[in-house]
């Protein structure tokens, strides 16, 4: 045998090229997922429950509208509760259907067989990776027939629509990423999907609770005086029409140097890269120029505001009344690419690692390890 070999004792010539190898794994993976009765069973109860929380967003809407007037379409407000539940609930199912996709071949003695195939470890990754991504992603197709009732009910811009599912496509691909790469790099399936619950919790959970231990390390106080509003509309819209007094110090938080903790946070991500919708001016005479925001929405806007300087927080900073202008002009700086950037750089590294574990023969075997 002449010419370079790999480790396998396969020369690189005779591997098989990306797309016919891909399409081998992908295909077998969903083969042996796909062939029982219990995921039809359970997109079934999924469809359910997503009509359920549907009719409930409607719910909530219909009793919203009739306490406060609220006019516009209820299209968006629904649609952000289906999303928002379909992301959260798909956090919780891709780890299960990644974490077990190599660990458990390698547990049940078939993973040496496929590692002396043509195939190399890098193809394996990616073919177990989409095969675990289109199976997350059939979660959020179910949820189609409800997407399209939120488009009749009115208030969704097209452009928006199509950016949240396809960032909500891109969590659940990020989330299969990290099980995939962490059941190579796990030597037990149970390990590999309860290190991927935690990554996740971490990025959802433990990114909200680092922010809420940093907020009291953000104290400030802003020198302020006393405001005067005219009537109690002024307090929702204008803001004081005067300020008057000594100046005080008035405390407040400066979250400017905190808010990124938050970037990384897969609600964060998902909502802040929607195009925010164009506002209505308000006008209290016309109920149908102010509609609820949606749920994804109102996290963006969240993020968004973390970014103001304390002093828009304090209504008659430096003896001068608020701006309201200034205050709904604010538009801040998108998160979430650093966010993305953030979990894609995770993804990498246990994606080398768990390339390096894939590599055959290994000079190394954890004990009790099954080869074949």
């Amino acid at each position: 045998m002449t010419g370079p070999e790999t480790a396998a004792g396969v020369r690189p010539a005779e591997r098989l090229g990306w797309g016919r190898a891909l399409a081998t794994v992908v295909r077998m993976d969903l083969r042996q997922r796909l062939r029982t009765r219990s995921w039809y069973v359970l997109l079934g109860a999924w469809f359910v429950v997503i009509g359920l929380v549907t009719w409930a967003a409607f719910a909530s809407y219909n009793v919203l509208s009739g306490m406060e007037g609220i006019g516009g379409g209820a299209g968006r407000f629904v649609f952000e509760a289906v999303v928002g539940f379909v992301l959260g609930f798909g956090l919780l199912v891709a780890p299960a259907v990644s974490a077990s996709g190599i660990s458990g071949d390698r547990a049940g003695g078939t993973l040496a067989v496929v590692q002396v195939t043509l195939l190399t470890p890098a193809q394996l990754l990616v073919g177990k990776w989409l095969a675990s991504w289109a199976v997350a992603l059939a979660f959020l197709l179910v949820a189609l027939p409800y997407v399209v009732v939120s488009l009749v009910a009115g208030g969704l811009d097209l452009g928006g629509l199509v950016v949240l599912g396809v960032m909500v496509a891109v969590e659940l691909g990020v989330v299969c990423a990290l099980g995939t790469t962490l059941s190579a790099v796990a030597s037990r399936t149970l390990f590999a999907v309860v290190t991927t619950y935690l990554l996740v919790a971490l990025s959802s959970l433990g990114t909200v609770v680092a922010f809420a231990l940093a907020a009291p390390l953000t104290h400030a106080t802003v020198p302020a005086n006393i405001p005067e509003w005219s009537t109690a509309a002024d307090l929702l819209e204008a803001g004081p029409v005067r300020c008057y007094g000594r100046l005080q110090p008035v405390p407040a938080l400066d979250t400017r140097s905190t808010y990124w903790l938050l970037a990384a946070n897969p609600f964060v991500v998902v909502s802040d890269a929607v195009p925010t919708p164009e506002a209505v001016p308000f006008d209290p005479g016309d109920e149908d120029t102010w509609a609820p925001d949606g749920v994804m929405t109102s996290i963006s806007f969240g993020v968004r505001h973390l970014q103001r300087p304390p002093e828009m927080g304090v209504p008659c900073a430096h003896g001068e009344p608020a701006d309201a202008g200034r205050e709904e002009a604010w538009q801040g700086t998108p998160v979430w690419p650093l966010g993305l950037g953030l979990q894609l750089a995770v993804v990498a590294g246990l994606f080398a690692w768990a390339r390096q574990r894939l590599v055959a023969p290994a000079t190394r075997l954890p004990r009790g390890t099954r080869v074949a």
